[in-house]
């Protein structure tokens, strides 16, 4: 049964009484102090400018090269569609359809669930959509790795930084900014936070 006025932690599953907040108060949990929540009013429209900026940086982010590498005169450079072709190319099925649920659906999917969850809570229609939204964010969250990738990236640019040259295409600054705000979206605003918008904009009981 929902009890409105209890709340689980997503870190360690500890269950917390649901307490009143001041403007820009947080509430943390009382065994591992993780955020469970905070009172950030008009929480939708952030979420409605970053969720949008985020697909646009998102578009550029697999149409451009990420980097450019020219190794003794032999350049080349890959966009992330490119790099997922080519692993399916070479055999690697399994690895290429997961790459591209995880690097392409699932962010997309995210950001585009996001989006028109905090359009539709802003314009105060589609009740019943935005809840699915919400459960549909609630399960994709999890899948996103784009900073997994990142970071990835990273790593194989500073072992061959010291004979290769390396250019940064926009897709890198792209992926970079993505990642920011994805960070922002999914994990500094817990699922619990995107349900009481839905409550607060629909006045649910």
């Amino acid at each position: 049964m929902y009890r409105r006025d209890l709340i689980i932690c997503d870190r360690c599953q500890s269950i917390n009484k649901r307490l009143p907040l001041a403007a820009k108060e947080e509430a943390r949990c009382a065994e591992c102090g993780a955020m469970l929540y905070s009172s950030d009013v008009g929480l939708e429209y952030k979420i409605l400018s970053w969720s949008l900026t985020a697909l646009v940086l998102f578009v550029l982010a697999n149409i451009y090269p990420v980097i450019s590498i020219d190794i003794a005169g032999m350049s080349g450079s890959l966009t992330i569609l490119e790099a997922i072709s080519r692993l399916y190319d070479e055999g690697f099925l399994f690895v290429s359809f997961f790459a591209l649920l995880v690097l392409v659906v699932f962010p997309f999917l995210l950001m585009s669930f996001l989006f028109a969850f905090s359009l539709f809570a802003v314009a105060g229609i589609e009740k019943e959509a935005a809840k699915t939204l919400l459960l549909g964010v609630s399960v994709i969250r999890r899948w996103s790795m784009l900073d997994i990738f990142f970071i990835s990236v990273l790593v194989a640019m500073i072992k061959i930084y010291e004979y290769a040259r390396i250019e940064f295409g926009v897709a890198f600054w792209a992926l970079a900014s993505f990642i920011v705000l994805e960070i922002l979206l999914v994990r500094m605003v817990p699922v619990g936070q995107l349900w009481d918008v839905w409550e607060r904009r629909y006045h649910a009981a």
